[in-house]
């Protein structure tokens, strides 16, 4: 079934010279815009679709016209090229549009719709809109000027920590400070740096779940059929004893997918190239394992990468077909089949991934499973389930010369008759091409309209934290409207990035320059106190704050702060490692849904990891020399607030609210003035546990000594020791412990936990 996205009618789109529809109103309201909030939900939606949507009546008795469900994605504009082609025919001079519903001309459905009715008004409209079209720019729903929006610094900051794991520089500030054309190339220069590659490879990890294969040394390699590639077999045995080797080989081999990704953003390819690209891309540990002499400058360099294709010597050296990460082995075993499933998991998964499309939910409508009964083949004859089992089982297809059991070897069959024939939107492979099914598959994908549309949606899924609305499915709602124009507003914004992704020869930087410089990715505040319920639910979802992950959350450590928070027999990361799932995180196998809000035991998880680091990191940061530092550079620990009798210091004051704002800058993003009620807070905060400790340092209770994790001894990084010289393990002011205290109460503060 053709959505039609990319062939919408012309007639859909013109110049508003009247506004509205005929009327003074100085609004214009588009053709698109009445369809969605008129045509669609009073009329098509609510009734036309029972008969003309899929598994309908209309469809099984071979109507031309069809209409999808709001769940499918492009659902708008391929149900409106579907009516304007329908609104083109005439009957006695009368449009289809009309003439069928009210029973005018032969219509299986007999009268639907009266011809005095509300809903016949709104088809006369809708005509009349599709024989002199609107367009309406800068009309798109919801208003996101209400929207009070990061300065492109506050900006920069925030998507270069998402993206690149670091703080931008003063010289990057500099130049995003000229506007937001400025912000955009600095957030693009971003995207060449090493930082991205790894954050990228986790984004696309969290679709293609191929870490799975991480979870111990060996794991990737020994899935693979050792027939067809020998080095998976003895070769790897004989590694036994050399883990830095055999965990580098098995990450290359598990990673292979995720690092094609990477490499044809990386090489600013065409993003198609993830589905269409004829060969796989190797590093020099996963080519050792398939056996290929690539030529690399660095042997040992894990991120240098060449293309190639993979072979299998199983009766004679023959090289394998290459469709992208389709054909790649990690994601055929990733997402594997049986001899009942019939690659159906796959071709689900296919859609799911690269259409945006969930067929489980748009066919989702009450079955009932006793009149499969009368079918033979239900799959295939019954209404009920033929209509998931069109979209799935050609899919499924394409995939048909892989092993059932053992997943990426080659196979020869004959596809299954008793299933749609393998193919893709209506169209049959021919046999000619079997051998070359994925390959086939894989060049009508990128060029479905869906192809764009996923890949808007991915990004911003991994940039905002959020799932892309979905269209309102009760009209009767009292905020139908506002759900509504919330809808408009960011389908609009997707559709205008991926126009512009497009023209852009399918670059994945600009959509990613496109989401990061949107309302909803640099959305700050709104005044509540003039918002209606109804505005508040148009613009509930922009700038919406989103949870770190523990990998964003590690790397935030380490930029802020300046050290990581690790574990000290390994130095690997706490929250990658022990904590990665009780802070919300996944494992790509048993668990594969991040949690988006905290719950009691991540919030353990965040207290403890802000005591601990504030430990680690405070008298560390002193040991170093002033201009080193990265937390406390306008105090020393004798800078304390009040003097022996009792006095404040003025001089002290100053220098420790100069400290306080330069760490709320630093560590939260926050630029306050030291009278701000916020730096006061921080500062009573210190002065309090400044005077407890003092007064218990005097009175015996507590010494000069500092906890051993909280001695400046070792790097934190490395735990390599400390010169003497360097080395601090009292705090006989307790300016120390009292610093301490400001840090765990950043570092567990909302605004450093979430973006």
């Amino acid at each position: 079934m053709a959505l039609g996205i990319a062939g919408l009618a012309a007639a859909a789109l013109g110049a508003c010279k009247d506004g509205g529809f005929g009327g003074d109103d100085d609004s214009c309201v588009s053709t698109r815009e009445f369809f969605a909030n008129e045509a669609w939900p009073k009329v098509l939606g609510k009734t036309c679709i029972s008969c003309h949507g899929p598994a309908g009546i209309a469809e099984e008795q071979g109507a031309e016209f069809r209409l999808l469900p709001a769940s499918y994605p492009g659902f708008l504009d391929a149900n409106l090229a579907a009516v304007t082609e329908n609104a083109s025919v005439s009957y006695d001079d009368l449009s289809a549009l009309l003439a069928k519903p009210t029973a005018k001309t032969k219509h299986g459905g007999g009268e639907v719709i009266k011809p005095d009715s509300e809903e016949y008004r709104i088809l006369e409209s809708l005509l009349a809109q599709l024989k002199a079209p609107r367009e309406c720019p800068g009309n798109d729903g919801a208003d996101l000027d209400a929207v009070e929006l990061m300065s492109p610094e506050q900006t920069l900051r925030k998507a270069t920590l998402h993206l690149a794991g670091r703080l931008p520089t003063a010289e990057e500030l500099k130049e995003a400070a000229a506007g937001d054309d400025a912000l955009a190339e600095a957030v693009r220069g971003v995207l060449e740096e090493d930082g991205f590659y790894d954050r990228l490879g986790d984004i696309f990890n969290d679709l293609l779940l191929t870490d799975r294969y991480l979870v111990y040394t060996g794991f990737a390699v020994n899935i693979l059929n050792s027939e067809d590639f020998p080095n998976a077999g003895a070769w790897w045995e004989g590694l036994e004893g050399q883990d830095a080797l055999r965990y580098q080989v098995n990450r290359a081999a598990a990673r292979e997918p995720i690092d094609l990704i990477n490499y044809v953003v990386r090489n600013d390819r065409p993003f198609t190239e993830i589905l269409t690209a004829d060969y796989t891309v190797l590093n020099p540990f996963s080519a050792q394992l398939y056996d290929l002499d690539l030529g690399f400058a660095d042997p040992a360099d894990p991120r240098e990468f060449k293309e190639a294709k993979l072979f299998s010597v199983r009766g004679g050296k023959k090289t394998l077909p290459h469709a992208g990460v389709l054909s790649s082995p990690m994601f055929l075993n990733r997402f594997p089949t049986t001899p009942t499933n019939r690659n159906r998991h796959r071709a689900r998964m296919t859609y799911k991934l690269f259409l945006a499309t969930d067929v489980l939910r748009i066919g989702e409508r009450p079955i009932d499973p006793s009149l499969s009964e009368a079918y033979s083949n239900p799959t295939r004859d019954d209404k009920q389930c033929n209509f998931c089992h069109q979209l799935l089982d050609p899919v499924a297809g394409a995939f048909q010369n892989y092993d059932d059991y053992d997943m990426e070897v080659l196979t020869t069959r004959e596809w299954f008759p008793e299933m749609f024939a393998p193919g893709f939107d209506g169209e049959d492979i021919p046999k000619s091409e079997f051998s070359k099914s994925l390959e086939w598959l894989a060049a009508r994908l990128v060029k479905d309209p869906r192809f764009v549309i996923a890949t808007v949606h991915t990004v911003f899924r991994a940039l905002t934290g959020t799932e892309p609305l979905l269209f309102p499915a009760d009209a009767e709602d009292p905020l139908y409207s506002a759900k509504l124009d919330a809808w408009e507003a960011q389908d609009a914004l997707f559709r205008q990035i991926g126009d512009e992704f497009v023209a852009d020869e399918y670059n994945l930087k600009t959509v990613i320059v496109g989401v990061v410089m949107s309302p909803y990715f640099r959305g700050l505040s709104l005044d509540a106190t003039e918002l209606s319920a109804a505005d508040s639910e148009e613009l509930a979802v922009v700038g919406h704050g989103r949870l770190s992950t523990p990998e964003l959350l590690a790397n935030k450590l380490q930029a802020t702060t300046g050290i990581r928070w690790i574990r000290g027999w390994d130095l690997n990361d706490w929250l990658t490692t022990d904590y990665r799932i009780l802070y919300g995180g996944i494992d790509s196998d048993s668990i594969t849904q991040r949690l988006t809000r905290m719950n009691g035991i991540m919030g353990a998880v965040a207290g403890r990891m802000a005591n601990e680091v504030a430990c680690a990191v405070t008298a560390y940061d002193f040991s170093r020399a002033t201009d080193k530092r990265r937390l406390f550079p306008k105090v020393t620990l004798d800078t304390v607030p009040l003097s022996e009798t009792g006095a404040e210091v003025p001089d002290n004051v100053a220098a420790i609210k100069a400290n306080l704002v330069h760490l709320h800058q630093r560590v939260l993003g926050e630029t306050l003035a030291a009278d701000d009620p916020e730096i006061q807070r921080a500062y009573d905060l210190f002065l309090g546990t400044w005077k407890d400790g003092t007064a218990a340092v005097a009175g015996g209770t507590e010494n000069e000594w500092l906890s051993w994790w909280c001695q400046a001894r070792v790097d934190p990084n490395t735990n390599v020791d400390l010169p003497d010289a360097e080395k601090i393990e009292t705090d006989k002011n307790y300016t120390i412990r009292a610093w301490m205290a400001v840090m765990t109460y950043m570092l567990s503060d909302y605004q450093f936990l979430y973006e």
